[in-house]
Protein backbone atom coordinates (compact mmCIF):
# COMPACT_ATOMS: atom_id res chain seq x y z
CA UNK A 1 0.00 0.00 0.00
CA UNK A 2 2.91 2.49 0.46
CA UNK A 3 3.29 2.02 -3.32
CA UNK A 4 0.00 2.47 -3.88
CA UNK A 5 0.38 6.28 -5.74
CA UNK A 6 2.86 4.80 -8.23
CA UNK A 7 1.15 1.58 -8.95
CA UNK A 8 -2.31 3.18 -9.12
CA UNK A 9 -1.55 6.99 -10.23
CA UNK A 10 -4.98 7.57 -11.36
CA UNK A 11 -6.83 6.49 -8.16
CA UNK A 12 -9.31 8.11 -6.17
CA UNK A 13 -10.17 7.39 -2.72
CA UNK A 14 -14.11 7.06 -2.73
CA UNK A 15 -16.64 8.82 -1.03
CA UNK A 16 -20.05 9.70 -1.62
CA UNK A 17 -21.60 11.48 -4.42
CA UNK A 18 -23.19 14.52 -4.64
CA UNK A 19 -25.93 12.39 -5.65
CA UNK A 20 -25.96 10.25 -2.74
CA UNK A 21 -26.07 13.27 -0.96
CA UNK A 22 -28.92 14.76 -2.79
CA UNK A 23 -30.97 11.43 -2.30
CA UNK A 24 -30.68 11.35 1.78
CA UNK A 25 -31.61 15.09 1.66
CA UNK A 26 -34.16 14.48 -0.71
CA UNK A 27 -35.74 11.69 1.46
CA UNK A 28 -35.09 13.60 4.72
CA UNK A 29 -36.88 16.45 4.00
CA UNK A 30 -40.04 14.97 1.75
CA UNK A 31 -39.80 12.33 5.43
CA UNK A 32 -40.16 15.33 7.39
CA UNK A 33 -42.50 17.13 5.67
CA UNK A 34 -44.84 14.03 5.52
CA UNK A 35 -44.69 13.27 9.13
CA UNK A 36 -45.44 17.13 10.04
CA UNK A 37 -48.12 17.29 7.88
CA UNK A 38 -49.62 13.88 9.49
CA UNK A 39 -49.00 15.23 13.06
CA UNK A 40 -50.92 18.57 12.02
CA UNK A 41 -53.85 16.65 11.04
CA UNK A 42 -57.01 16.38 13.54
CA UNK A 43 -56.98 12.94 14.16
CA UNK A 44 -53.37 12.10 13.73
CA UNK A 45 -52.85 8.03 13.02
CA UNK A 46 -49.74 6.96 14.57
CA UNK A 47 -49.58 3.92 11.65
CA UNK A 48 -49.45 6.08 9.66
CA UNK A 49 -47.00 8.31 10.79
CA UNK A 50 -44.86 4.83 11.55
CA UNK A 51 -44.97 3.76 8.19
CA UNK A 52 -43.75 6.97 6.64
CA UNK A 53 -40.83 7.25 9.19
CA UNK A 54 -40.07 3.89 8.45
CA UNK A 55 -40.19 4.37 4.66
CA UNK A 56 -38.09 7.31 4.84
CA UNK A 57 -35.41 5.44 7.08
CA UNK A 58 -35.81 2.08 4.86
CA UNK A 59 -34.79 4.60 1.74
CA UNK A 60 -31.46 6.31 3.33
CA UNK A 61 -30.45 2.94 4.51
CA UNK A 62 -30.91 1.48 0.92
CA UNK A 63 -28.75 4.33 -0.47
CA UNK A 64 -26.17 4.17 2.24
CA UNK A 65 -25.85 0.14 1.79
CA UNK A 66 -25.52 0.93 -1.66
CA UNK A 67 -22.53 3.45 -1.17
CA UNK A 68 -20.98 0.20 0.77
CA UNK A 69 -21.08 -2.09 -2.32
CA UNK A 70 -20.33 0.44 -4.47
CA UNK A 71 -17.24 0.98 -1.77
CA UNK A 72 -16.38 -2.86 -1.57
CA UNK A 73 -16.40 -3.38 -5.05
CA UNK A 74 -13.94 -0.05 -6.05
CA UNK A 75 -11.64 -1.94 -3.18
CA UNK A 76 -11.47 -4.76 -5.32
CA UNK A 77 -11.17 -3.35 -8.27
CA UNK A 78 -7.75 -1.70 -6.96
CA UNK A 79 -6.72 -4.83 -5.24
CA UNK A 80 -7.08 -6.58 -8.51
CA UNK A 81 -5.63 -3.27 -10.87
CA UNK A 82 -2.49 -3.77 -8.23
CA UNK A 83 -2.17 -7.24 -8.82
CA UNK A 84 -2.06 -7.15 -12.52
CA UNK A 85 0.71 -4.21 -13.19
CA UNK A 86 2.48 -6.09 -10.53
CA UNK A 87 2.52 -9.67 -12.58
CA UNK A 88 6.32 -10.56 -14.83
CA UNK A 89 7.95 -7.92 -12.39
CA UNK A 90 10.52 -8.68 -9.46
CA UNK A 91 11.84 -12.10 -9.57
CA UNK A 92 9.83 -13.43 -12.50
CA UNK A 93 11.06 -10.78 -14.54
CA UNK A 94 14.12 -11.24 -13.72
CA UNK A 95 14.41 -14.99 -14.24
CA UNK A 96 13.26 -14.56 -17.41
CA UNK A 97 16.21 -11.91 -18.27
CA UNK A 98 19.04 -14.15 -16.72
CA UNK A 99 17.19 -17.00 -19.00
CA UNK A 100 17.43 -14.92 -22.44
CA UNK A 101 21.77 -14.04 -21.59
CA UNK A 102 22.08 -17.62 -20.48
CA UNK A 103 20.63 -18.42 -24.19
CA UNK A 104 21.71 -15.81 -25.96
CA UNK A 105 25.81 -16.89 -24.59
CA UNK A 106 25.12 -20.64 -25.21
CA UNK A 107 24.07 -19.58 -29.20
CA UNK A 108 26.80 -17.72 -29.54
CA UNK A 109 29.42 -20.56 -28.27
CA UNK A 110 27.48 -22.71 -30.63
CA UNK A 111 28.07 -20.84 -33.57
CA UNK A 112 31.42 -20.29 -33.22
CA UNK A 113 32.12 -23.99 -32.41
CA UNK A 114 30.40 -24.56 -35.83
CA UNK A 115 31.82 -21.99 -37.84
CA UNK A 116 35.32 -23.85 -36.67
CA UNK A 117 34.02 -27.13 -37.12
CA UNK A 118 32.49 -26.53 -40.73
CA UNK A 119 35.22 -24.05 -41.90
CA UNK A 120 38.91 -24.95 -40.50
CA UNK A 121 40.81 -22.54 -38.89
CA UNK A 122 40.13 -18.57 -38.54
CA UNK A 123 41.89 -15.63 -36.74
CA UNK A 124 39.63 -14.06 -34.41
CA UNK A 125 38.61 -11.06 -36.36
CA UNK A 126 37.85 -14.08 -39.54
CA UNK A 127 35.86 -16.06 -36.89
CA UNK A 128 33.87 -12.92 -35.82
CA UNK A 129 32.70 -12.13 -39.74
CA UNK A 130 32.22 -15.80 -40.52
CA UNK A 131 29.80 -16.25 -37.72
CA UNK A 132 27.80 -12.62 -38.63
CA UNK A 133 27.67 -13.50 -42.62
CA UNK A 134 26.24 -16.78 -41.17
CA UNK A 135 23.83 -15.14 -39.91
CA UNK A 136 22.79 -12.89 -42.44
CA UNK A 137 23.10 -15.61 -44.59
CA UNK A 138 20.48 -18.00 -42.84
CA UNK A 139 18.79 -15.56 -40.74
CA UNK A 140 18.64 -12.14 -42.60
CA UNK A 141 19.38 -10.42 -40.05
CA UNK A 142 22.75 -8.29 -39.24
CA UNK A 143 24.13 -8.40 -36.00
CA UNK A 144 27.55 -7.84 -34.09
CA UNK A 145 29.00 -11.02 -32.88
CA UNK A 146 30.59 -11.08 -29.51
CA UNK A 147 33.02 -13.84 -30.72
CA UNK A 148 35.79 -12.62 -27.77
CA UNK A 149 33.44 -13.53 -25.54
CA UNK A 150 32.58 -16.80 -27.42
CA UNK A 151 36.09 -18.10 -27.75
CA UNK A 152 37.02 -17.33 -24.27
CA UNK A 153 33.85 -20.07 -23.19
CA UNK A 154 35.05 -22.62 -25.85
CA UNK A 155 38.60 -22.12 -24.34
CA UNK A 156 37.52 -22.49 -21.06
CA UNK A 157 35.12 -25.71 -22.19
CA UNK A 158 38.86 -27.56 -23.32
CA UNK A 159 37.29 -27.80 -27.08
CA UNK A 160 38.74 -24.79 -28.51
CA UNK A 161 42.72 -24.05 -29.26
CA UNK A 162 45.42 -21.67 -30.89
CA UNK A 163 48.08 -22.72 -33.06
CA UNK A 164 51.48 -21.35 -33.65
CA UNK A 165 49.89 -18.16 -35.68
CA UNK A 166 47.63 -17.52 -33.05
CA UNK A 167 44.44 -19.24 -35.48
CA UNK A 168 41.54 -21.03 -33.78
CA UNK A 169 41.17 -24.67 -34.14
CA UNK A 170 38.60 -27.21 -32.83
CA UNK A 171 38.48 -30.50 -31.58
CA UNK A 172 35.99 -33.12 -33.35
CA UNK A 173 33.14 -33.08 -32.01
CA UNK A 174 33.12 -36.82 -30.91
CA UNK A 175 35.89 -35.28 -28.95
CA UNK A 176 34.41 -32.52 -27.71
CA UNK A 177 31.40 -34.66 -26.32
CA UNK A 178 33.82 -36.65 -24.33
CA UNK A 179 35.41 -33.31 -22.85
CA UNK A 180 31.97 -31.22 -21.86
CA UNK A 181 30.72 -34.63 -20.89
CA UNK A 182 26.90 -35.48 -19.96
CA UNK A 183 25.20 -32.31 -19.70
CA UNK A 184 22.26 -32.28 -17.54
CA UNK A 185 19.59 -31.74 -20.27
CA UNK A 186 21.14 -35.73 -21.30
CA UNK A 187 20.62 -36.39 -18.07
CA UNK A 188 17.18 -35.75 -17.67
CA UNK A 189 16.34 -37.47 -21.00
CA UNK A 190 17.90 -40.79 -19.80
CA UNK A 191 15.73 -40.93 -16.59
CA UNK A 192 13.08 -40.06 -18.46
CA UNK A 193 13.62 -42.69 -20.73
CA UNK A 194 14.19 -45.17 -17.90
CA UNK A 195 11.18 -44.44 -16.61
CA UNK A 196 9.23 -45.49 -19.44
CA UNK A 197 10.99 -48.28 -20.31
CA UNK A 198 10.66 -49.44 -16.34
CA UNK A 199 7.17 -48.83 -15.65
Amino acid sequence: MADLEIVLPEKKNPGLTPMDWVKFLVSAVVGLVAVSGSVEMPKADLWVIFAILSTVVGYCAKTYFTFQQNMASYQNLITQSMYDKQLDSGKGTLLHLCDDVIQQEVKEVIISFFILMEQGKATRQDLDLRCEQLIKEEFGESCNFDVDDAVEKLEKLGIVARDSLGRYFCVSLRRANEIIGTTTEELVLKAQQGAMTNP
